[in-house]
């Protein structure tokens, strides 16, 4: 079971575009907020105001007092609850981004063990092919490796040149090497 998100969003320029929030009072503002919150947690809060107070932890007159159709441009009436569209909305989309990352670890997960059900498991079987000697370094040196044939007359005609060259002697000895 997903958890549900402990946060709404809420869009300051949405709510602050809207006339009916900018026409409230504090307290018409901090009721439609407290409202929202209790929507968010529990999907509804009740339309009916000693069940509002109730669930809301305030008295009945604070929420008579505070409450005018402004809130209500905000929420739709459904069997005696107050329901906000907008925070459904959110909550849809919250729902099926996490749906679709699930089905996404689900395809992730498989695609990994299909992989690994395609990799050779378990001892080879068979003899092994080729020589089974193995090269220790310490058994030749690094001379060894180069091929002979490499060294030709040319290449060593042009180590020759390039040592004697009177760069290349001032170089070495400036550089003490």
């Amino acid at each position: 079971m997903i958890k549900d998100v402990p946060y709404f969003p809420f869009y300051a320029a949405n709510i602050m575009s809207s006339r009916s929030f900018r026409l409230m009072s504090l307290k018409e503002r901090g009721l439609l907020i407290t409202m929202m919150m209790e929507c968010w947690i529990n999907g509804s809060v009740p339309s009916d105001f000693a069940d509002m107070a109730k669930i809301l932890g305030l008295t009945v007159d604070d929420v008579k007092f505070a409450f005018t159709n402004r809130q209500l441009t905000f929420f739709h009436t459904e069997e005696g609850q107050l329901i906000s569209k907008e925070l459904e909305g959110y909550r849809q989309n919250y729902l099926d981004m996490r749906e679709k990352q699930r089905l996404g670890g689900l395809k992730g997960a498989k695609n990994k063990k299909d992989k690994n059900a395609r990799l050779p498991k378990g001892q080879p079987q068979g003899e092994p092919e080729g020589s089974l000697s193995q090269i220790n370094s310490n058994s030749f040196n690094s001379n060894q490796l180069l091929k002979k044939e490499v060294m030709n007359e040319e290449v060593k005609a042009w180590i020759r040149d390039y040592e004697s060259a009177p760069e290349a002697i001032s170089y070495s000895k400036a550089s003490r090497g």
